[in-house]
């Protein structure tokens, strides 16, 4: 099946049917990036107003565009950095893991 603007059909190649189109869900749109790139000012206007536009490359999803902040991931939070912990000593007698690094390092 292939999708272009708003026309379905089914293409057929030495015998084998193509990948079905993505399955539309209400309030969705699914573009080809072709498509996409000729039309952008319209999808964006069309997602700023609530629908979901996918975009599509051969058939495949590879992005999804959206009003601004309407799926944003939350952003993770890392640990600022701090000091080193103390050096660990290893069972029994050698150097410590600190050292062992700092040999391997050298050397």
């Amino acid at each position: 099946m292939w999708l272009h603007g708003d026309h379905m059909g089914v293409r057929v190649r030495l015998g084998t049917v193509a990948m079905p189109r993505l399955a539309r869900a209400p309030g969705e749109e699914v573009v080809s990036l072709r498509d996409a790139k000729a039309k952008l000012s319209r999808l964006t206007k069309q997602a700023n107003a609530g629908t979901r536009v996918v975009i599509t490359n051969h058939g495949t999803p590879i992005a999804d565009l959206v009003p601004h902040g309407a799926s944003a991931a939350p952003l993770r939070v890392f640990k600022q950095p701090g000091p080193l912990p103390k050096p660990i000593r290893l069972a029994g007698r050698g150097p410590s893991a600190s050292e062992i690094v700092l040999l391997d390092r050298a050397g």
